[in-house]
């Protein structure tokens, strides 16, 4: 499969999302408020042995924008219809960061035939807590009123270590960029759906697929403890801490991340 990107009518949007490599189909879903940029590092390194697929999420880089609330249930099924349009049939891989794991908690709830194993990068099972809430309701009305400029730069200190901040000061450039380039809609509808996303917590016992965990050891929004506490009740789990990487581990240290995947991938 030549490198490509492809938009697909999707429940009503036109989604679209970048394509390269052959073999097993890799699903890479980012984190928010940002886009499929953020997984360059890894499609490119995965590319030379699977199939590739990097969406832009609803609401998120070229994909088209909904107003309102977008769940985290209309993400997964969104990322469903894809995969159908894309006549891709075979089980895949699911790689999501942050919002990404929230999103495939409900990709695996609804659409557990499609799953052959997951990644899961500096997330959470829990729901937020009232102040959680309260916090994305902030934003919301902030973003909606200033643009996503209001929020960019403040959100850089929670994403990278201090270390990537010193010492790649490109990644927080980058970071930027892509969440300045957001739609406010798109970001606002989103931050509502994390807002009313459901708890898996007490579900973590039935994943039956191979699961890859991965956290920055200075990560400040999912802290290694709250990954730890995940890997202790998934059965089937590998978890691995990024030296001096916070949340944005992937792009923080790729070789680290890209090596402990791909060696998870061979096992699995």
């Amino acid at each position: 499969m030549s490198q490509q990107f492809v938009v697909q009518t999707v429940n009503g949007i036109n989604m679209r999302v970048f394509m390269d490599g052959s073999g097993s189909p890799l699903l890479f879903v980012h984190g928010f408020p940002l886009n499929h940029q953020m997984w360059q590092t890894q499609i490119e390194w995965f590319k030379k042995k699977f199939t590739v697929l990097a969406p832009d999420l609803r609401g998120f880089g070229a994909s088209d924008i909904t107003r309102g609330t977008v769940t985290m249930e209309q993400h997964a099924n969104d990322l469903n219809s894809l995969l159908n349009e894309l006549k891709i049939e075979e089980p895949v891989i699911f790689c999501g960061l942050s919002m990404g794991g929230y999103i495939a908690w409900e990709f695996w709830n609804q659409f557990p035939q499609r799953l052959r194993a997951f990644i899961l990068c500096n997330t959470r099972s829990q729901s937020d807590s009232v102040e959680g809430i309260n916090n994305r309701l902030k934003m919301v009305d902030l973003v909606l009123k200033h643009g996503p400029e209001s929020i960019s730069s403040s959100m850089i200190p929670n994403l990278i270590s201090e270390a990537s901040q010193q010492n790649q000061p490109e990644i927080a450039k980058s970071l930027i960029e892509m969440i300045e380039s957001t739609n406010r809609e798109g970001i606002a509808a989103s931050q509502r759906g994390m807002a009313v996303r459901k708890d898996y917590s007490d579900r973590l016992t039935d994943i039956k697929v191979p699961t890859l965990l991965i956290v920055g050891s200075e990560d400040q929004l999912t802290p290694p403890e709250v990954m730890k506490n995940m890997s202790a009740q998934i059965p089937h789990v590998k978890y691995i801490e990024v030296p001096d990487a916070g949340h944005m581990s992937p792009m923080e240290a790729p070789d680290f991340v890209n090596q402990a995947m791909e060696e998870f991938l061979a096992s699995c």
